[in-house]
């Protein structure tokens, strides 16, 4: 597998955003695994949205599932049953937005599990190694507001007036593209 940081330099006002986010069994990137990917693929420099992707993954090991996570993300295998294989959706992803800069509210976890999963499937990365985590431009910016003590997603977006179905990852990542809008002046 190509070693990320040999990727070739392109100005970053070049490259697509990727507004990514993802659901998993638990946190550890040991043991838990991917069940769901939303993505917004977005252009520069106008940042209108030219792509989506959505899919459930297929578990490989539900058994090493934490029980919070599985009921949080409404695990149930019945509705995973036209879930994909991992493999398949990293292929569609890499596809979708080569190059490009990955987004989110705090996509560093979404980075870890990604560059775990990418190793696993033995597949290169489809991605920058900088991240743009709208969750620290929502620190930045509503840093001098008195009404904001909690910077997670489902209090941001009320507080800015951005819809949300909070964990579903698809309404999740169009409330962060929408807050990063907002935050941004864009």
């Amino acid at each position: 597998m190509p070693y990320l940081l040999d990727k070739s330099p392109i100005k970053f006002r070049s490259r697509p955003i990727l507004f990514i986010d993802l659901e998993m069994s638990g946190l550890d990137i040991s043991r838990h695994e991917i069940l769901e990917i939303a993505a917004l693929l977005v252009s520069q420099p106008n940042f209108e949205v030219t792509n989506s992707y959505y899919a459930k993954i297929r578990p490989e090991h539900i058994n090493t599932a934490d029980p919070k996570a599985l009921k949080k993300n409404s695990y149930d295998l019945k509705t995973w049953s036209d879930a994909i294989p991992l493999r398949q959706a990293l292929l569609d992803l890499s596809r979708m937005a080569p190059d490009c800069l990955l987004a989110g509210w705090a996509v560093q976890n979404e980075w870890d599990f990604l560059n775990a999963a990418l190793a696993r499937e033995n597949l290169p990365y489809f991605y920058h190694h900088h991240l743009i985590e709208v969750s620290t431009l929502a620190f930045v910016k509503l840093y001098p507001e008195k009404d904001v003590n909690f910077l997670n997603l489902n209090r941001v977006s009320k507080k800015l007036g951005v819809y949300l179905d909070h964990h579903k990852p698809d309404s999740d990542i169009r409330a962060t593209y929408e807050i990063f809008k907002k935050l941004s002046g864009l």
